[in-house]
């Protein structure tokens, strides 16, 4: 089968997707396969309004007191993401050597 150029050209930039795409989702998975991540990473919300404010700085307490509790499902559900990602993305491509 021989590709027109535009299908050619349409086929590569789906392909350079799939591989940044599946090359995210790898990297994400090894940082979150982490031995003691939760312990380790220090895990929080931060916001880009900063602490200065207090009613900011107080919520921001309260909101990482809440993500502590739930960090482990959090983690283990981004880790089965990133692996379900990782498998869609590059598991799909065509063994060629």
């Amino acid at each position: 089968m021989t590709l027109r150029i535009d299908e050619a050209a349409k086929r590569a930039t789906n392909l350079q997707h799939r591989l940044w795409n599946g090359e995210r989702a790898l990297k994400a998975l090894t940082w979150l396969k982490q031995p003691d991540l939760i312990k380790h990473a220090d895990l929080r919300i931060v916001s880009q309004w900063g602490s200065s404010n207090d009613g900011n700085k107080a919520a921001l307490e309260y909101l990482n007191i809440e993500l502590a509790k739930a960090m482990e499902k959090i983690v283990t559900d981004a880790t089965r993401q990133a692996q379900r990602d990782m498998d869609n993305y590059l598991g799909r491509q065509a063994e060629h050597d």
